[in-house]
């Protein structure tokens, strides 16, 4: 059972909002204070049956409504359960009701949502309660004293995650000797990234064990059982700003971790899950609020990014919802992690290729604009035929795109966001840019730059060229670029563009953006580039564009 769907109404920054969450991890992304953690502290709040204080409410004249809907799907059931939490501000606590049949609940019903926030500056390696040691320290003793295989399972399990261990005979001194490991041995560095994770799984298994302890509720009725007839206890954890305590690799081990125990693929933690809490396995579901692109998992189906609306409030847009057919999910899903920093930014700038991505931070340095100011996402597509899936995601996360194309393709795309080279491709608004300024040299000094002995134009670009440009191959022969005469206008465009089309990449693109001054940028980029601070700084997706992503 899992939270599919939420509808937040006048909480905090939260005038109207609705939420569809992906069933096992959900990263909440978007501008700094906009509500990312007013949503977890919603949780809280609800989850515990507590009530709202004057501050939670956006306008007190309006009571708070949360709208939740839970799911058995990923129980294989299409069950669902309608509930809805509403509070005037002059009430103590809110009232609970069933949606589908409008009866009010009693309260006390909400906690059988089970909800830990795990934070990670509580849990540093080298400190444990001794109330939370004593639970590990029994949940270990139990599940060795049960077994002797468990003991070899035991070091297996540490064995592979980098810890060699030779644990005693006796369960609770075994139990003492892995607790010790976790938090108090010294060790290398790559066993201390293992420690950390296994404190922090240990600290949710004490959690769980606290639950089960608690005669708030009583434990059996929080656990459900799916159609396969084994028991098991829903659990929602959430992780808050993950980069403040992790560096990159370890905020993706943590969070990797933490997903792997609650889907249940832990051996350890699963036996120590069915020995202390008399359950089959747990069905969890991880929400992390994070700034860190790091942290993502490339997979925009598990994003939510929080927005401002036009009417300056909050709106989701939640990747769980999004409709794309079959091939162009899968295209998305594998390049996500190169357009995932576009999650944070107020537009994104695609572009085809290599070349391009290389040099439109430079001439935009050059028109005195930097992009990181502004917000802007510089995305390279790797190809003419992405350029329009990765903007339709984007848009349908309300980011702001601005696409630029080769304009041999003009006729595919007519949208109020694209734009075109003005002459058949990107090579050529360069090459004839500066050969019409007389400035053919700066084209010299970048192939010097980059490729010094590379100034011959071989038969293969000549031939290469005459196909893009559909001539003639005959024409033209091979020989060096400084031979060239200046006053030779179409000897000079032929051969550079010939040169530059052959030798695509990131390096002579950044050569090109160092090389050309602000009049030999061609006037295509510029449009692109401009366009994009204009729609960054208004920081919207425009009704047109809205039209566009419906199609």
């Amino acid at each position: 059972m899992y939270i599919s769907f939420m509808k937040i109404e006048n909480y905090r920054t939260f005038h109207m909002i609705t939420l569809t969450f992906d069933d096992s991890m959900n990263f909440i992304v978007g501008d700094n204070n906009i509500g990312k953690t007013n949503f977890l502290a919603l949780l809280k709040t609800v989850t515990q049956g507590l009530g709202f204080v004057e501050s939670d409410f956006k306008d007190p004249d309006l009571p708070i409504r949360v709208a939740i809907e839970l799911s058995m799907a990923d129980m294989s059931s299409g069950e669902k359960l309608k509930i809805s939490l509403e509070q005037k501000v002059t009430e103590v606590v809110p009232r609970l009701y069933d949606l589908k049949t409008g009866n009010q609940l009693p309260l006390e019903y909400v906690r059988s949502m089970f909800y830990i926030n795990l934070s990670l500056e509580a849990v540093p390696r080298n400190i444990v309660s001794d109330q939370e040691f004593k639970r590990l320290h029994d949940a270990f003793s139990l599940i060795l004293s049960g077994n002797k295989d468990n003991y070899a399972r035991a070091e297996d399990y540490f064995h592979k995650k980098g810890i060699d261990l030779k644990l005693p005979e006796d369960p609770r001194a075994a139990a003492l000797l892995i607790i010790n490991t976790i938090y108090f041995t010294p060790q290398e560095e790559e066993s201390s990234v293992t420690q950390l994770m296994m404190a922090v799984g240990g600290h949710l298994l004490s959690e769980m064990i606290r639950k089960k302890e608690s005669r708030s509720i009583p434990f059996q009725d929080l656990i459900i059982t799916g159609r396969d007839g084994k028991k098991y206890l829903p659990i929602a954890v959430s992780i808050d700003d993950p980069e403040i305590q992790l560096h990159p690799y370890l905020q993706r081990a943590m969070i990797s971790f933490l997903h792997s125990i609650l889907s249940n693929r832990e051996s350890l933690f699963c036996e120590l899950i069915k020995a202390v809490l008399d359950v089959d396995g747990i069905d969890g579901q991880l929400f992390i609020v994070t700034h860190s692109t790091d942290a993502l998992v490339d997979d925009y189906r598990c994003i939510i990014r929080l927005y401002r609306n036009k009417a300056s409030g909050v709106s989701a847009a939640c990747g769980a919802s999004f409709k794309f057919d079959k091939e162009i999910e899968k295209h998305l899903i594998m390049h996500f992690p190169e357009v995932k920093e576009a999650m944070y930014a107020r537009c994104a700038l695609i572009v085809e290729g290599e070349t391009e991505y290389g040099s439109f931070p430079y001439f935009a340095i050059t028109m005195g604009i930097h992009f990181d100011y502004h917000g802007i996402c510089l995305i390279n597509a790797r190809g003419e035929s992405s350029i329009s899936k990765i903007s339709r995601l984007l848009r349908e996360f309300h980011i702001p795109t601005v696409c630029l194309y080769d304009r041999d393709v003009m006729a595919e795309h007519g949208q109020s966001h694209v734009f075109y080279t003005d002459n058949i491709c990107y090579e050529m608004d360069v090459v004839k840019s500066c050969v019409t300024q007389r400035k053919s040299h700066l084209l010299l000094n970048v192939v010097k730059t980059v490729a010094p002995d590379s100034t011959y134009v071989p038969q293969a670009l000549i031939k290469k060229a005459c196909q893009k440009l559909q001539i003639p191959k005959s024409e033209f022969a091979p020989r060096k670029l400084e031979n060239i005469s200046v006053r030779s206008e179409k000897a000079l465009t032929f051969y550079y563009f010939a040169w530059l089309y052959g030798n695509k990449g990131v390096i002579i693109g950044r050569a090109l953006g160092l090389q050309l001054g602000i009049n030999e940028i061609p006037e295509s980029f510029k449009r692109a580039i401009t366009e994009a601070v204009n729609r960054a700084d208004r920081h919207e997706v425009s009704a047109k564009d809205r039209v566009e992503i419906q199609k």
